[in-house]
């Protein structure tokens, strides 16, 4: 069965995360202007256009290590390089004013509610903007709201494709994240963005972006799910990031951030996503000040030696673990349900 979600080490991290081709055509002609580089300004990280990066930071006392980060854009705008422009962001249409989530289709069966809904991130292309809702049956609605928040790879196969696909486990075998809520018995929903094609997670990582986001879930659940008619409407409880491969660098920009939300996340489940050559020392810094957090990570090879660097710090809030899974897009599923059913600050469906 082809995998629509392939992933790929060096994509998922390094060199041009979170950068478009748009980015690296500006990086292009930029390094021409200041350099004299001539590369061609195709939008394309390759070997030549790696090297003039390596030049310009040598040149400029920068670390020389290729790669495309904002610490080069802003040396190359010092060096005379016009400033790179930053596209604006979708206007709201008719169907989806600011602050309303068009429902696009609603799956209600004995499996659980469904509600597929339309959040714009301003990153999606060529997909189109669609959160997936899962609440699990037996839900039972309560003041606040327990919610694991997942973020997908990389969709280099298939980059239009949304996450309803993702999940669906018919098609995809190694995604059954709303068979595990289920099955763990807990009274928690889960909400998953489609992100980029390359795991671009837009307006989740701007400013009040991610609380913005919760906003909206609450607000569809009011207006699609469960807590229709309340009288008081829920607000975030206990949070849980949980990603996979790509996904794992906006996970930790979340987590990180300064945002009201990031205070309530409680647990971070990385599935094979260490591929940032800073993640290690990242993550380290904020187990660290977030003793009341813990964070979880299981790898493969392509992810062992970040994996193993953050493994050696011993921080007592950190796990860090070489999966049994049989492959990378089996790690999510291998350890999911069990890390749901552990969880001590999620209530089972049946607790008062």
């Amino acid at each position: 069965m082809p995998e629509i979600y392939t992933e790929f080490g060096e994509g998922a991290g390094t060199a041009t995360a979170g950068f478009s081709g748009s980015a690296v055509r500006w990086l292009q002609a930029a390094l021409n202007r200041v350099l004299g580089a001539r590369l061609r300004v195709d939008g394309v990280l390759g070997t030549q256009t790696r090297a003039a990066i390596r030049a310009f930071q040598l040149r400029r006392g920068l670390s020389v290590d290729g790669r495309l980060t904002p610490a080069l854009e802003r040396a190359l705008v010092a060096a005379g390089a016009s400033p790179r422009a930053t596209p604006r962001p979708p206007a709201p249409t008719p169907s989806s004013p600011p602050g309303t989530q068009r429902l696009i289709r609603r799956e209600d069966t004995s499996a659980g509610l469904s509600l597929y809904v339309e959040i714009p991130l301003g990153s999606e292309s060529p997909a189109r903007p669609m959160t997936g809702i899962y609440v699990p049956p037996g839900y039972r609605p309560l003041p606040q709201i327990d919610l694991i928040v997942y973020l997908h790879g990389f969709k280099a196969s298939s980059p239009a494709a949304t996450i309803d696909a993702y999940w669906d486990s018919r098609r995809f075998p190694y995604w059954p994240l709303r068979e595990g809520v289920s099955e763990s018995q807990k009274n928690v929903i889960l909400a998953a963005p489609t992100l980029g094609p390359r795991s671009q997670a837009g307006r989740l990582l701007g400013t009040g972006g991610f609380d913005g986001y919760l906003a909206e879930i609450i607000r569809a659940l009011i207006a699609h799910g469960p807590y229709s008619g309340s009288r008081q409407p829920p607000t975030p409880g206990n949070i849980v990031l949980a990603c996979h491969s790509g996904g794992g660098r906006p996970m930790r920009q979340i987590a990180v951030s300064e945002q009201r939300a990031a205070a309530r996340v409680r647990e971070c489940w990385g599935f094979d996503c260490l591929y940032n050559a800073d993640d290690a020392a990242l993550w380290a810094r904020w187990a660290r000040s977030r003793p009341d957090a813990r964070l979880f990570l299981y790898y493969l090879s392509s992810t062992a030696e970040l994996s193993k660097q953050l493994q050696a710090q011993r921080i007592p809030n950190v796990l860090v673990e070489r999966s049994i899974a049989r492959g990378h897009n089996w790690v999510p599923i291998t350890h999911w349900r069990n890390r749901i059913q552990t969880a001590p600050y999620l209530r089972a469906r049946g607790e008062p």
